[in-house]
């Protein structure tokens, strides 16, 4: 297979076509009204405490004849988020008739009666919304929701709507608004196409004012032109829905509502594209608190994208918190797309010509992602996880000391005690291989240990390793478990080379020439001596494997000059049995 250097689709992330920013907000009081607007102010509180409520979904809509339709953005003018005191003020755009509604997750929506504002009038309306009951309020629909829903699930899937439509209404107004200071994470990986642990990645952290976590493209944007698009010079750009994005009147007319099947915890529902559609999309779901109907997260795939492989991991999640005081934000997200390479394969007999054919294969994975730690959090949440572990030798039985202990793709390292103890700080949520590196396998060319990981939310993670024992070596180094028992195996360390040569790009490679002769009997009472032979590359960690060798025979090594000329030679006896490790540049 074709390296990554032959990837035919790229991925560009730049700040001319922004998929997603990253943008934290500074913390300020609610946006005064226009000068000689109409407005409706007041103070929202909870009606049987008293006691003001912060971060309610306080909203103006065009008074309308009729029940409350999934969604109602067509009919909105203008909303905000009660302060910390339960206060609210909202400019409508013109005279007119109007409602104000009132919603706080867990309770049934406030909805009042219709009210007249004269040009430049300023009205009081303070409102009582009942305790939270962590009840699913019932919620009449009357716009049906596409795809034909069956009318049993609609009024639940409305009610649902209603919990998630007000914190994503309030994750947008915590931008608008700009309700408060964080810490923003962000990173770009690249996945292993297999297990999609962790190959390399880069990672920068900040205090910022000025961004906020995730602003996608316009929603009316991505109806038409789609959630991914390539260009003429291979590249493809691939974006998300933000909290506007799944607000949008245009996002719903686009896809199909359902229910989905309730997790531990949870309960959700899904979307996906109407048949119409064409164009690259997403399908997903969107995940509430089985009890309290808070939103979670946002998980969908991509579908129709751009590529010519499809892989059902393509895709991305975009998960929420809120603040003490009521505003939503968006607190870790990721989008992971295939990279795709070019795999060439030849078939062909004697009586058939040789044919080439290729076919696309998906060679790794890009991610990229971001958390976002809101002041008011405690400290604690801004530290990264810790990995203690132990390495044990392959016997399982010792301790194995001084080995280096890493991530595959990241810059954390460490090396064992005595006991076989490490620890690894500050990593960040995600899969990983853990390397294990240790001398005496460094001779064989192999990695003591490795394994598959994953690092959660959790403060810290505990791990046992056991390195490699002989049939794992074999296997790697021969592709069997066990040595045949007519032959040997034998792994030849070398001294480094007097030129002081490496394997680098455009130079000649190390290479030993391994001679031997074996009796045979030609005829009965005639035996002749055989001269056999091979050439094998010396590999990075200096030295060969050869693996089908003659049992207790002289075994002469050369190694070569470019020339062919001999530059050294040594002479060993092969093992009578098994597998041998010899360094000839020892005394």
């Amino acid at each position: 297979m074709q390296d990554e250097g032959s990837v035919i689709t790229r991925l560009r992330f730049n700040e001319r076509r922004v998929t997603l920013q990253l943008l934290v907000l500074a913390l300020v009081g609610a946006a005064a009204p226009a000068a000689h607007a109409q407005v409706v102010r007041g103070t929202v509180r909870d009606d049987a405490s008293g006691a003001p409520l912060a971060g309610v979904v306080v909203s103006i809509l065009h008074h309308r004849d009729g029940e409350v339709a999934l969604p109602t953005s067509l009919a909105r003018v203008t909303a905000g988020l009660t302060d910390a005191q339960g206060a609210y003020a909202l400019a409508a755009g013109d005279s007119g008739h109007f409602v104000v509604t009132a919603k706080r997750i867990g309770v049934r929506q406030y909805v009042s009666p219709a009210i007249a504002l004269a040009r430049g009038e300023t009205r009081q309306l303070d409102i009582r919304l009942e305790g939270v009951r962590y009840e699913l309020p019932t919620v009449t629909v009357s716009t049906a929701t596409p795809c034909g829903t069956r009318d049993v699930d609609r009024g639940r899937i409305a009610a649902l709507w209603a919990e998630a439509s007000a914190a994503l209404t309030a994750s947008e107004l915590s931008l608008r608004d700009r309700l408060f200071h964080a810490t923003i994470e962000h990173y770009q990986r690249v996945l292993d196409a297999r297990t999609l642990s962790v190959r390399d990645e880069s990672r920068n952290v900040r205090r910022s004012v000025t961004e906020h976590a995730f602003v996608s493209f316009p929603a009316e944007s991505l109806s038409i032109v789609g959630y991914a698009r390539a260009f003429d010079d291979g590249t493809i750009e691939h974006f998300a829905p933000d909290a506007k994005v799944l607000l949008s009147d245009s996002f719903v007319r686009d896809h199909c509502f359902g229910l989905a099947k309730p997790t531990s915890g949870e309960v959700g529902i899904t979307f996906r594209p109407v048949r119409q559609r064409r164009v690259a999309d997403i399908e997903g779901t969107i995940w509430l608190d089985a009890r309290s109907y808070e939103l979670h997260r946002v998980s969908f795939r991509y579908t129709n994208f751009p590529l010519p492989i499809q892989d059902t991991r393509t895709g991305g999640e975009v998960r929420f918190e809120h603040l003490a005081g009521g505003a939503w934000y968006v607190s870790r997200w990721y989008m992971r797309v295939p990279q795709v390479a070019m795999e060439s394969s030849t078939s062909g007999t004697r009586r058939a010509p040789m044919v080439t054919t290729q076919r696309a294969v998906v060679a790794s994975f890009s991610e990229v992602g971001g958390r976002v730690v809101a002041d008011e959090q405690p400290a604690s949440s801004v530290a990264l996880a810790t990995l203690n572990g132990r390495v044990i030798d392959s016997t399982g039985t010792a301790a194995l000391a001084d080995a280096r202990v890493s991530l595959l793709g990241m810059s954390r390292a460490t090396t064992t005690a005595r006991d076989g103890a490490f620890k690894l700080d500050s990593i960040p949520p995600g899969n990983y291989t853990l390397l294990v590196e240790h001398p005496a396998y460094a001779r064989l060319g192999l990695t003591a240990g490795e394994q598959s990981l994953e690092i959660g939310d959790a403060p810290s993670s505990i791990t046992l390793v056991r390195a490699i024992d002989t049939p794992q070596i074999l296997r790697q180094l021969c592709g069997y478990d066990e040595v045949p028992d007519t032959l040997v195996a034998m792994r030849i360390v070398l001294p480094k080379s007097k030129s002081g040569a490496t394997d680098a790009k455009g130079a000649s490679p190390r290479m030993l020439h391994l001679t031997w002769g074996l009796l045979r009997q030609v005829t009965p009472g005639v035996i002749r001596t055989l001269n056999m032979a091979t050439d094998l590359p010396v590999d990075a960690a200096g030295g060969v494997t050869a693996c089908t060798l003659p049992r207790d025979i002289r075994l002469v090594i050369e190694e070569l000059n470019a020339d062919g000329t001999t530059a050294r030679q040594w002479q060993v006896l092969t093992p009578k049995r098994g597998f041998l490790v010899i360094d000839v540049g020892a005394d």
